[in-house]
């Protein structure tokens, strides 16, 4: 639109000029006042054009100006927007993949974290010990008898007996550092980082005599169970990797149970192997 309506003020100029040269002409040739009003008619209508082409020009400049400034504040709109939507598209994402990791982490029914927890935790804290020079106890728990709730009372009361556990278990376990998992079955794991045996026991022999007092109620009927728990402490022995921190604990543990249940057993390490 703005390229003809230049065409066309380009035309009236070239006609605006032809005019004028004439008038001059005749002005030359013969002085009269239908020559000088041809002239001055002309002179008009090229000042006209020339203002005309003038403003059109202005305009356009301020067209050209405001054009990249409404463009780029559109764009800036936009930018925002789609930053906005992305941001919480990120937000429900992080939201639905921690959901997703907390039930791939967590135990169902206790509410403690699962084995696949503890193969991660126990390796990580296993290192931070190892590079703090600080000690590092785990203790290994199993309920006392626990076939023997199943087969007496079925598999929702000892269900029930899991539950009342992992619930003494979160009582016991002030800190946040502390990790309880559901090792499997009626086995549980507490990984203790700066915990020495000592510490280690206190809390075990807490948690033992928790369980201990704990009445578990199951169709009017009164369960009461103990526990056993077995404890080994890392104190950066040469060639100790965390699969022995586990075995030793275990060891400890079904040395409690020989010795009659529902008791805390502490294994120092031997000498371990390099094989």
């Amino acid at each position: 639109m703005i390229t003809l309506f230049n065409r066309v003020i380009s035309h009236i100029s070239i006609v605006g000029v032809l005019l004028t040269s004439f008038a001059l002409i005749n002005v030359l040739l013969q002085f009269s006042w239908l020559a000088l009003l041809i002239l001055m008619l002309a002179m008009l209508m090229v000042f006209l054009i020339l203002k005309q082409e003038k403003q059109s020009h202005k305009v356009e400049i301020e067209t050209v100006k405001d054009q990249p400034i409404e463009e780029t504040d559109e764009l800036e709109s936009k930018v925002q927007e789609r930053t906005l939507e992305l941001h919480i598209a990120l937000q429900e994402l992080e939201e639905a993949n921690k959901e997703l990791q907390e039930k791939n982490t967590l135990d169902e029914l206790t509410g403690l974290y699962n084995r696949r927890f503890y193969d991660q935790k126990i390796l990580a804290e296993f290192r931070r010990s190892r590079r703090n020079l600080t000690p590092l106890s785990l203790v290994v728990i199993d309920i006392d008898h626990f076939k023997q709730v199943n087969d007496n009372y079925g598999h929702l009361a000892g269900d029930e007996c899991l539950v009342a556990v992992s619930s003494c278990i979160k009582r016991c376990l002030r800190r946040s550092a502390d990790i309880s998992c559901r090792y499997g079955g009626e086995e549980f794991c507490l990984i203790l980082p700066e915990t020495d045996s000592n510490g280690a026991i206190s809390l075990a022999e807490e948690l033992r005599e928790s369980v201990e007092v704990c009445q578990i109620s199951y169709n009017n009927i009164t369960i009461k169970l103990t526990i056993s728990c077995g404890i080994s402490t890392y104190l950066q022995q040469k060639h100790v990797k965390p699969e022995h921190l586990f075995a030793l604990a275990d060891k400890a543990l079904y040395k409690a149970k020989d010795n009659g249940r529902n008791q805390v057993i502490q294994h120092v390490f031997e000498k371990v192997s390099d094989n």
